[in-house]
């Protein structure tokens, strides 16, 4: 009885907290209508889906060349909704809606997650911040893979946070499944694995069961990836395991920060490119040769950056590149009447908000330290990696859910503190387990 009624009260919460996240998204869709466009990456995933059910070729640069610019999760999404609906005007509403719905259901994966790790009423904070922030509202209201790997990412660190307590194979076979599909959305989430390993590990996960396991969740990456390393070596004739298209952000990252070497611009570099390889003339008819000389490129300006200026290399890598992630709010295009500067202020003071928030967790949230450790970590990670490569704002909008939680979590953390431990909250109990 008592297991039904949990199950039920869970259910009514992330009903609730579906339908508020869902409702500005609407407002947002059908106010702005199905053409609002960033005309960047939302255009050319879906132009990229057009061209696979016209052409029957997976492309992005050209209808005439395949590619291995990006994995192809969100393109066959998208090709599935134009299949079934159309080119026009309500296909483009079904596909909206489509990624409203994915994205408001990756603020319930964020709510159920954080409520393990902390209790209900510190998920129910940061998924109401989610819901309304309006960064998130017009990323969840586009066709870019952000919302898509929220939820992707936020159902796996869910089932991560729960396979430590129960252990059960289907808790690790939902994990493998939600991770396939945001490695299958963005390939850097990779390496990740080895933080959810670490935090099995530490929750002394029995060795020869996290062994089995381990072989299943193995299995189940090779069914998924499969299909993707079949089609490249038939297409490019080589084994191409994710994709190859991170030597351009690459190279876009040796342009950020202080110090790094001329030309200041990429364009310029690009002009040097083609003059020692003309043969690479047009680029997009040439992708993973024009990828190579891309990556070239990037190495060598790293190191004569690293040579001249090693001050300003490491400060451009270890503060700046950061600082541009998450200081700025992703926000090209105003909506629902809020300005700009607006959002450019409250994200500067969310983040130290939820800075301070996580370090006060982690000093006084006894008994969930590793648990905050792994998020702490997660948010390394991915701020490493971005800052490695290219750092954007708009890659913080999927994991923004874990920065956030640091301030309610910290009041959190303090209010148990002062009640000598107790109040742990409901995400502790083998109840929640469900």
């Amino acid at each position: 009885m008592i297991s039904k009624l949990t199950h039920r009260t869970n259910f009514i919460w992330m009903c609730v907290v579906f339908v508020i996240a869902l409702v500005p998204r609407l407002v947002v869709i059908v106010h702005y209508g199905p053409q609002m466009t960033l005309h960047s990456d939302d255009q050319g995933y879906y132009q990229s889906a057009v061209w696979l059910l016209d052409k029957g070729t997976y492309s992005f640069y050209t209808p005439l060349k395949p590619t291995v610019h990006m994995m192809p999760g969100i393109v066959l999404l998208l090709a599935g909704i134009i299949a079934v609906f159309g080119k026009g005007t309500l296909g483009l509403y079904v596909g909206k809606l489509t990624f409203a719905i994915i994205g408001s259901l990756g603020i319930v994966g964020a709510f159920r997650a954080i409520e393990r790790i902390a209790n209900r009423y510190v998920a129910f904070v940061v998924a109401l911040a989610l819901a309304f922030y309006p960064p998130s509202i017009l990323v969840d209201s586009l066709f870019l893979t952000e919302p898509l790997f929220m939820a992707a990412f936020a159902w796996t660190v869910y089932y991560l946070l729960k396979l430590a307590e129960t252990r059960k194979l289907s808790d690790l076979v939902a994990l493998s499944v939600f991770f396939m599909l945001a490695m299958y959305l963005r390939p850097n989430v990779l390496l990740w694995a080895v933080v959810g390993l670490v935090y099995l590990l530490t929750k002394r996960y029995p060795t020869g069961l996290l062994a089995r396991h381990g072989a299943m969740a193995i299995g189940i990456f090779i069914v998924f990836m499969l299909p993707w390393w079949i089609r490249n070596e038939i297409v490019f004739h080589q084994f191409i395991p994710l994709t190859d298209d991170s030597w351009n952000p690459f190279l876009l990252g040796t342009f950020q920060g202080e110090g790094f070497p001329p030309p200041q611009n990429e364009g310029a570099v690009e002009h040097q490119l083609l003059a020692q390889n003309p043969q690479l003339r047009p680029q997009k008819m040439h992708e993973l040769q024009w990828f190579l000389a891309e990556r070239h490129a990037a190495v060598y300006r790293i190191r004569l950056w690293y040579h001249k200026h090693p001050g300003e290399f490491w400060l451009s890598y270890l503060w700046l590149k950061p600082k541009i992630i998450w200081y700025k709010a992703y926000y090209p295009l105003r909506i629902l009447g809020v300005h700009p500067a607006l959002m450019k202020l409250v994200q500067h003071w969310l983040i130290w908000i939820s800075l301070i928030g996580h370090a006060v967790a982690i000093l006084f949230g006894k008994g969930r330290r590793l648990e905050l450790l792994m998020v702490l970590l997660t948010l390394l990670y991915f701020t490493a990696i971005f800052s490695v490569f290219f750092a954007f704002e708009r890659y913080n909008v999927p994991i923004e859910w874990l920065m956030l939680m640091g301030g309610p979590a910290g009041l959190w953390a303090l209010i148990r503190a002062a009640r000598g431990g107790r109040g742990r909250g409901r995400a502790n109990k083998r109840p929640m387990a469900a």
